[in-house]
């Protein structure tokens, strides 16, 4: 019979215990970086009404679906799984009337999400983080939402490795006669568009300047320039942004021909990207979208936000060879021999735990062999060996692995002794009760 080889989804993956270290060092440095900044966490559901994405992109809803993993549930309502994260918080802001609250809300999330693509290279399913400010326009918190990016980029050892590329749709207006003014040019230059991408002229021709085709870059270079076309307001709010940019000591490139993807965006815009690599490798972006709550059925609101991808933060530290720390590394491995054994190994690394030593045994395994076989594979520097004469002796032995020596000491005492070895600045301490009261 042949053997049927199981494996994930098609641009789907695992993330292996090898890997979670670097997740969680990105996701320290998030969290702590957004805390600072006054930032507050949200988490919205894994699936979206289909009706709100539709909503989210009315010039080309269709052409979006088809990126989307869509489901309709027991009960008829049609779903499908977030492909970000920006349009859920947006819907939460209409839903829980968040402007009721004191403005602007600074909101950021760490979440997974899945978009269809048949690209290579690229994952359908994946995880984001991001920074959304609500409830207020003013070039000042787009830069600060610039800068608390560039800060996590910094901490995380990557950010001399991009570059930070800034441009404007100036506002809704403007980004309106921008769009009407492409749409001439492009209809003019027709035959030089690629047919698979003549749609586009009509719906969104911005997107055309985010297309991968040597030619199609070559016709946008002549197209006409978005700051042609900003009134006078528009020009300002882009000054100021870049003002407040400098005073950061933040270095940017402008860059007229660049433009986010989603249709929502109606402002300043910018994206992190790889140093000679151009936006194909780029790490995160956001900007302004000041009409997607507006489309969701809420009251205009002012809105600004970041999005990172991690997968593509983690390749970048991988590439810069950064070393995190992982704290899944054990400190010790107990082995015991015999059942009576068994109940004392059981016992110890309870107290071990609770002391903060990470500490295995191996509790299904008899041979003493094998037990210390498998502490050599774990890179233990230390193992606690009990067999039947110990525990008649009230005692265990502590053996060194790197030096091979080894003393034999009272059970009770092990854990103290242990602490010694190991140091108290390498324990792993926790204590669930920390920060945490009853209200009365």
């Amino acid at each position: 019979m042949t053997e049927v080889k199981v494996s994930s989804a098609t641009g789907m993956h695992d993330i292996l215990p090898k890997n979670h270290d670097f997740f969680n060092m990105v996701k320290k440095v998030i969290r702590h970086r957004c805390r600072q900044a006054g930032f507050r966490r949200i988490t919205t559901p894994i699936f979206e009404k289909m009706d709100t994405i539709k909503k989210s992109f009315p010039e080309t809803a269709d052409l979006v679906e088809r990126h989307l993993y869509a489901l309709r549930d027991p009960g008829g309502e049609d779903l499908v799984v977030r492909p970000s994260n920006t349009i859920g918080i947006a819907r939460a802001y209409c839903e829980h009337n968040f402007a009721d609250y004191p403005q602007p809300i600074s909101l950021y999330y760490i979440e997974q999400q899945a978009r269809y693509t048949d690209k290579p290279g690229y994952y359908r399913f994946f995880n984001q983080f991001g920074t959304e400010v609500l409830g207020h326009n003013d070039p000042a918190l787009d830069a600060q939402v610039v800068y608390l990016a560039y800060k996590i980029f910094s901490d995380l050892k990557i950010m001399d490795r991009l570059d930070i590329q800034i441009n404007s749709f100036g506002s809704r207006e403007v980004k309106e006669n921008y769009l009407a003014e492409l749409r001439s040019f492009f209809d003019s230059k027709r035959r030089s568009v690629p047919d698979e991408y003549e749609h586009f002229i009509e719906r969104d021709p911005i997107q055309l300047f985010l297309i991968d085709d040597e030619d199609l870059e070559i016709l946008c270079q002549m197209a006409p320039k978005v700051e042609d076309y900003w009134d006078d307001e528009s020009k300002k709010y882009f000054e100021l942004f870049k003002e407040y940019l400098d005073e950061l000591n933040i270095p940017y490139t402008v860059n007229t021909n660049f433009f986010r993807k989603q249709s929502y965006y109606s402002g300043v815009i910018f994206e992190f990207w790889e140093k000679n690599r151009g936006r194909k490798k780029a790490v995160g972006g956001g900007g302004r979208y000041d009409n997607l709550i507006e489309r969701l059925g809420g009251e205009p609101q002012a809105a600004c936000n970041f999005i990172g991808g991690i997968e593509r933060i983690i390749a970048q530290m991988k590439i810069s060879k950064v070393v995190v720390p992982s704290k899944d590394d054990l400190h010790v491995f107990v082995a015991q021999l015999g059942v009576e054994a068994k109940k004392k190994c059981l016992s110890l690394l309870g107290k071990l735990h609770d002391q903060g030593i990470k500490a295995i045994g191996a509790i299904g395994k008899s041979s003493m062999k094998e037990q210390i076989s498998m502490a050599e594979r774990f890179k233990v520097p230390y193992m606690i060996l009990m067999g039947l004469t110990e525990v008649r002796e009230g005692k265990a032995i502590i053996r060194e692995m790197s030096k091979g020596t080894q003393k034999s000491i009272e059970i009770d005492k092990v854990p103290k002794e242990m602490i010694k070895l190991l140091g108290k600045e390498n324990l792993d301490k926790y204590s669930p009760a920390d920060g945490i009261n009853i209200d009365k």
